[in-house]
This record gives structure tokens, sequence and C-alpha cells, in this order.
């Protein structure tokens, strides 16, 4: 199992990039979704956009850290924005915000992250 690097904030950012998800995050789109996160944090940073997403389930939970694990080796941010009550509810009982920050909404995230880059360390 690869380690997430808990120095995110020293990664080097040029902004995020929005991607947005909807419908369902279950087995059938787990790795769709994979595909298009990953893609955009090998590159640069991003922010998921979850409004429209009606339901998750554990392998879209697995999907969204997999696709932080890219964002870590990329040394890039994954920020969640807009979580459905039910990702919120498991990310609690996991205790995974750590690994997969959330936000209230895009505006938040993108104002979020480029705070966290931009303090001193």
């Amino acid at each position: 199992m690869t380690v997430l690097d808990t120095e995110r904030g020293r990664f080097v950012c040029g902004g995020t990039t929005v991607v947005e998800l909807d419908g369902e995050i279950d087995m059938a789109t787990a790795d769709h979704v994979f595909a298009r996160l990953s893609s955009s944090v090998s590159t640069e940073c991003a922010v998921a956009d979850l409004s429209l997403v009606q339901f998750i389930d554990a392998s879209g939970v697995n999907a969204l850290l997999a696709a932080q694990r890219v964002a870590t080796r990329s040394r890039h941010h994954l920020v969640l924005a807009c979580p459905p009550r039910q990702l919120t509810r498991i990310l609690d009982v996991l205790s995974l915000h750590p690994l997969l920050p959330t936000h209230a909404d895009v505006a938040a995230a993108r104002a979020a992250h480029d705070r966290a880059v931009s303090e001193p360390r």
C-alpha cells in the first residue's frame, strides 16, 4: 500500500481545474471516475465537483482515494466540492477527511486550495 504524502502543502501548484461528476458513482462507473480524475491530477491540481452526484458506494470512495494517490505521486492536490451527504458520512466514519478534503462548493474548494498552497511553511 502506498502511503500518502502528508506534506501536500509543499506541492507546487499553478491553479486548479474543475472535474464535474454526476449521477451514480458505483461499481459500474468507478473506473471511469478514476480515469477522469487521475488524468486531471497527473498534470495539475483538481477540484472534483460532486454537486450532481446522486449516489456513491464503496467502489466510488475507492476511486476517489486512488485518484488522490495519483495526485500525491504527481505532487498535485485533489479536493472535493459539494460532497453528497452519503459521502460525507462515509468520510466521517472512516476518518478520511484528512485524505479527501471536502468543501461546501467549488469556490470554497478553490479558495481553500489557494490559501493552503500560499501559506508559508
